[in-house]
């Protein structure tokens, strides 16, 4: 099964977000990791610092008694102490005074005006830390000793943890996301505009003529259903484009008789062959009207191929319509010896149509019957009603609902030869005449029932035939009761 373009997309979002989200998280955890490592690190490293320091400061307090001299002291041993470049020892009082310490230029000794505590001294902070050890003497405590630790001094090798370092951190997975995003997108854009590329130049070329452009059906469910109904529009306008050629060949045809005759007696008359007496007149206006009616035929024929017939419906009886279509050709038929019967079901229910539309097509079947019947035949017209099973999809086209419909059934049979059975599938297509032997003037130019169908079908109804050599021909049609 193809996957769908909504389901593609939405799989190429989700997992954008999740490698963003997912990702952001994993690294934030790993920082949160390693600042939780590094913090136990800082503090053993501190009490190890501050037991030597303390026993040190205990001893110089031990022997003054006081604080006094702590400030030159103190520098002078932490100057020969190897500390870290991100170690700072800071010697408080018991009141939080700053004695000395490694960052004070000078070192601030106790008095007066010696500074509080400064605010990083005063425990672990987000990229510093702070080991507090007590100093006493005589069982007091008389001062604290701090170690602290800056994350913000942390050397190249990586050993804190800053939140530089975070931000660097955070930029260089944004980046490798947003590369990884990238590609992704990048596929998928791939995968929609290769086949959507490929759809755009088969339409540009068939709008150049090259009525051969076709597109190969994509994966992707609606670009695939897309360029199968590309390739059937193809087809549609190569069936087009030939049948236009055919109805141009065909039309062409069908005047160039009459006007071949028109002329030639022209030109006879011209040159003297053919005198210009009432006779030659009257076969000329003939041709003329053979014209006419090829004319308009083929503009009836162009309106309702286009759906553009115009329709004047209203109710009527069909037995009505029957009989005055009947009446019509009661004298044509008694010419050519043919018997024509009426054969109409009592109360048919009225239908809405357009009354000379179909008396049209009735007028085109029986005349199509009387000229295919010999002498001694008979052509029959009937009407009655039938009952039609309609099978209606539902919305979601899984079942049907079958439903009743009445139709009123018109039908001409006559006696005639029949129809050979290759060329029943095409009597009603244009030009079209299962006798090739008849001419125009006896069988017309083998549009009238191209137009019959269309009109019968402009009425919501069918229209078909049914034939068999030496049989007689039958062709009926149904128009459907009620509005």
């Amino acid at each position: 099964m193809r996957p769908r373009i909504f389901i593609l997309m939405l799989t190429a979002f989700a997992l954008v977000i999740i490698l963003g989200v997912g990702g952001m998280l994993g690294f934030f955890g790993l920082a949160v990791a390693n600042f939780e490592s590094r913090t136990g690190e800082w503090s053993m490293k501190a009490q190890m610092t501050a037991r030597d320091e303390v026993r040190q400061i205990e001893a110089f307090y031990g022997r003054r008694g006081s604080w006094d001299g702590v400030g030159e002291w103190f520098s002078t041993i932490e100057r020969r102490r190897d500390l870290s470049d991100w170690q700072a020892v800071t010697l408080v009082d018991d009141h939080g005074r700053v004695l000395a310490s490694t960052q004070a230029d000078p070192v601030v000794i106790a008095g007066p005006s010696a500074p509080p505590v400064p605010p990083q001294l005063s425990g672990a902070s987000y990229g510093n830390f702070t080991q507090s050890m007590p100093i006493s003497s005589g069982g007091r405590v008389v001062g604290s000793l701090l170690i602290s630790y800056d994350g913000g001094r942390a050397d190249s090798s990586g050993a804190m943890f800053d939140g530089r370092r975070l931000v660097q951190g955070f930029a260089s997975a944004g980046l490798a996301l947003a590369a990884i995003l990238l590609a992704l997108a990048a596929f998928f854009s791939r995968q929609i505009s290769r086949p959507m590329g490929q759809l755009t130049r088969a339409a540009q070329s068939l709008a150049a003529g090259d009525m051969t452009a076709r597109v190969r059906p994509s994966a992707l469910r609606e670009v695939g259903e897309l360029a199968v109904a590309f390739n059937r529009m193809a087809e549609t306008l190569v069936e087009a484009d030939q049948q236009r050629r055919q109805l141009t060949a065909d039309v062409a045809h069908e005047l160039r008789t009459p006007l071949s005759i028109i002329k030639g007696r022209l030109e006879g008359i011209q040159d003297g062959v053919y005198a210009p007496d009432a006779p030659q007149i009257d076969g000329l206006l003939s041709e003329v009207a053979l014209l006419e009616r090829l004319i308009d035929d083929l503009r009836l024929l162009a309106l309702a191929e286009a759906g553009q017939l115009p329709l004047y419906p209203e109710s009527v009886e069909p037995a009505q319509l029957a009989r005055d279509a009947g009446s019509s050709f009661t004298q044509q038929a008694a010419g050519r010896g043919v018997g024509l019967r009426l054969e109409i079901a009592d109360n048919l229910p009225e239908i809405t149509v357009d009354p000379q539309r179909i008396a049209q097509v009735l007028g085109n079947l029986l005349g199509n019957a009387l000229r295919h019947t010999p002498a001694g035949g008979s052509v029959t017209l009937s009407a009655e009603i039938a009952d039609c099973r309609l099978q209606i999809a539902d919305s979601g086209g899984q079942s049907t609902i079958n439903n009743q419909q009445s139709e009123i059934v018109f039908r001409v049979s006559d006696t005639g030869g029949g129809i050979a059975a290759e060329d029943l599938p095409h009597i009603f297509d244009r030009f079209y005449r299962a006798d090739r032997a008849r001419t125009r003037s006896s069988g017309g130019a083998g549009l009238g029932l191209a137009i019959a169908r269309r009109m019968v079908e402009a009425h919501g109804g069918e229209i078909r035939a049914e034939s068999a050599p030496g049989a007689g021909t039958t062709v009926s049609f149904t128009i459907p009761v009620g509005p």
